[in-house]
């Protein structure tokens, strides 16, 4: 019997430096190449992705990072990618196309079976954050009804999908995501004084403003400062906010840097606090419970199916709620070790492996139909 050839595509690394749908990818690919019986190609001509460039020895690539700075490169790389694309699927013949974002249309052989990885419906419940949400929720109907079988992230987000477009629940499935953290080998303190720790873009639906707020009801930052990890500088419009509230500017830092820096923030930090209104996973929940940070997080959406009973949960859209949660971590060294203890126990039910394995089964599924 021949090797099942299968194929990943360019569109998130050439739109993604860092990120979890690309680091997804990543780990997917480079454990599915190791299974015997595949053979596994992501072509990506010109991307300009931290991981898979740093990978790029597990997994077979065609294609070369783009380190140049230039503004619009990832139209660019995407121009180029695409028409690549085309060609060298035609010679590789997959059996297996996966691709990693939502293509309006099919690009590729038409004997190969579509695998698509959906990851939340934000744009289609928080349209008011997303100018361009009625064009993406074209897009993705046409991407679903092509689709030979969509991967859902989450259960949460199986029940939204299928509300929402009505997919054929008969080709759809669910496989969870995991943390690609360990706990740090530097032991010492991110920072010296104590603090509570945000991670990735603080936008929209994010609800960052509302952990601002909370953070000054709670008059926390009297002791504790709020580092924000990755998702850029703060805006003029939060500094309006952070001012207004009456936090003092050095009580609210923002810090990015690679895996091993973001695992010392969490091992040392007072709590993750996670104020997102809505998550397809939410990755850096399993991230802080590696890293042995207890979690305090949202009650809805997909977020206490990956937290479980390892979080101390509050209601995204109240603020004082927030407050509360916050406080209570801090008054109680009791709860925290148990959200400690619940936490790294709870990490231990996401793998990569498991993804990897449960992501091979549709693909095998998918085979025995032709």
């Amino acid at each position: 019997m021949s090797d099942m050839r299968i194929l990943y595509d360019h569109q998130i690394f050439a739109y993604q430096k860092y990120g979890g749908v690309s680091r997804y990818f990543v780990e997917l690919a480079s454990r599915i190449h190791r299974h015997p019986g595949t053979k596994v190609r992501i072509v990506a001509p010109l991307y300009m992705n931290k991981f898979l460039a740093s990978q790029s020895d597990a997994v077979p690539v065609l294609g070369l990072p783009f380190t140049a700075d230039i503004r619009g490169a990832d139209k660019i790389m995407l121009k180029i990618d695409s028409g690549f694309f085309r060609v060298f699927s035609k010679a590789f013949r997959p059996d297996i196309v996966h691709e990693t974002y939502y293509w309006g249309n099919r690009r590729y052989s038409p004997s190969a079976k579509i695998v698509i990885t959906v990851y939340d419906m934000s744009e289609e419940l928080y349209p008011e954050h997303f100018p361009r949400s009625k064009r993406t929720m074209d897009i993705r109907k046409r991407v679903f009804f092509r689709a030979d079988h969509l991967i859902c992230i989450s259960e949460n987000t199986r029940a939204d999908l299928q509300r929402i477009y009505e997919v054929d629940p008969g080709k759809v499935s669910v496989v969870h995501l995991a943390s690609s953290l360990a706990a740090p080998r530097d032991t010492a303190a991110a920072l010296e004084e104590p603090y509570f720790l945000y991670v990735g873009v603080r936008k929209g639906y994010k609800n960052f403003l509302s952990l601002l707020d909370a953070f000054a009801e709670s008059m926390l930052f009297k002791s504790f400062k709020l580092v924000c990890y990755g998702g850029g500088g703060l805006t003029a419009h939060e500094q309006e906010r952070i001012a207004r509230l009456g936090i003092p500017n050095d009580k609210v830092v923002c810090v990015s840097g690679e895996d091993e820096l973001l695992s010392r923030y969490y091992a040392s930090a007072e709590a993750l606090v996670y104020p997102s209104l809505y998550e397809g996973f939410g990755i850096p929940l399993l991230e802080a419970m590696e890293c042995s940070c207890p979690v305090i997080c949202n009650n809805s959406g997909s977020i206490p199916e990956v937290a479980g009973d390892a979080a101390v949960y509050f209601d995204a859209k109240d603020a004082h709620g927030i407050s509360n949660a916050m406080l209570k971590l801090v008054q109680s060294s009791d709860e925290r070790r148990q959200i400690i203890s619940r936490g790294m126990a709870r990490a231990k039910h996401f793998s990569w492996d498991r993804c990897a394995l449960q992501t091979y089964a549709v693909y095998a599924k998918l085979m025995e139909k032709e």
